[in-house]
């Protein structure tokens, strides 16, 4: 992971105009910006475009970046707002959920454990509404302070706290409703 300093260099030669640098930040951060992007809209192709769409609003308006917040919290705002642009472009029911499996407890033991419960939460996360699904993203798999959040999404931070309870109460019924009541043991489990 790239300190603020290093941060701050590739800031300053992109905006010299080494276009190099500018793909290392690109290479850096495009998982998680894509991964917040695809969160909001649902659907693959809108994601992608989206996700390109923010890096060249990100690129466009690097000069302002003032350096107050961590350099992840304001690109991964710019990411946010896109996805909600063209979310609010294309209001058409094109997002479909994947059809949810039936997980027994049985499955989660052994190897594949970690990798299986991943894929079982994307899956919960995905039957939430695109906003509960990504201030929980940012939260818990981003690690980011609420404080950060509230940047990202121009919520306030009672907002962001008052969503993020209720976004945790959604997808725990959304997993007792797909793995029963293991759900709890589990999330406790691999916390």
């Amino acid at each position: 992971m790239r300190t603020s300093v290093e941060h701050n260099d590739l800031i300053q030669r992109i905006l010299a105009g080494d276009t190099h640098a500018y793909s290392a930040l690109v290479r850096h951060y495009q998982h998680m910006v894509h991964t917040v992007c695809h969160r909001v809209l649902r659907n693959a192709e809108d994601a992608e475009e989206a996700t390109q769409d923010s890096f060249v609003k990100a690129y466009q308006h690097l000069a302002g970046f003032s350096g107050n917040a961590k350099f992840s919290t304001w690109l991964y705002s710019i990411a946010y707002r896109t996805a909600i642009s063209h979310g609010r472009k294309r209001r058409t029911d094109t997002a479909q959920l994947e059809d949810m499996a039936q997980h027994p407890a049985a499955e989660y033991d052994g190897a594949g454990q970690r990798a299986e419960l991943r894929k079982v939460l994307d899956q919960a996360l995905a039957e939430l509404p695109a906003e509960d699904a990504s201030i929980l993203s940012f939260y818990h798999l981003e690690e980011l302070s609420v404080e950060e959040i509230v940047t990202v999404t121009g919520l306030g931070a009672s907002n962001v706290k008052v969503k993020l309870h209720r976004a945790r109460k959604k997808l725990l019924e959304v997993l007792n409703a797909q793995l029963g009541p293991e759900a709890r043991n589990l999330l406790l489990e691999h916390a």
